[in-house]
């Protein structure tokens, strides 16, 4: 009888953490805004800023220019720290 009680406690639990999503942050609008990246090389180097950027909840858009040494993204502006992080994280400098 114990671990019944256990096993609904513990299944209640889990349906009110699963309960759509409604605990997620809402985002705002996305915006497009340009960072300026040092340490770009190529276009893998481009891909690989992207593609870690289009993880990020709300991002849109993202185009990296190795030659221009820019970073253009779409997306809500309270994720644009998110995403300069995720940058660094990867070894490049976000000026």
């Amino acid at each position: 009888m114990r671990f019944t009680a256990i096993l609904a406690v513990a299944t209640a639990a889990l349906l009110s953490a699963c309960d759509g999503g409604s605990a997620a942050p809402k985002l705002t609008e996305p915006v497009a805004f340009t960072l300026s990246v040092k340490g770009m090389h190529c276009e893998g180097c481009e891909g690989a800023i992207c593609g870690k950027v289009g993880q990020i909840a709300g991002v849109t858009a993202c185009k990296a220019s190795h030659t221009a040494e820019q970073v253009e993204v779409v997306a809500p502006a309270e994720q644009k720290a998110a995403i300069t992080a995720a940058i660094v994280k990867l070894g490049y400098k976000v000026e």
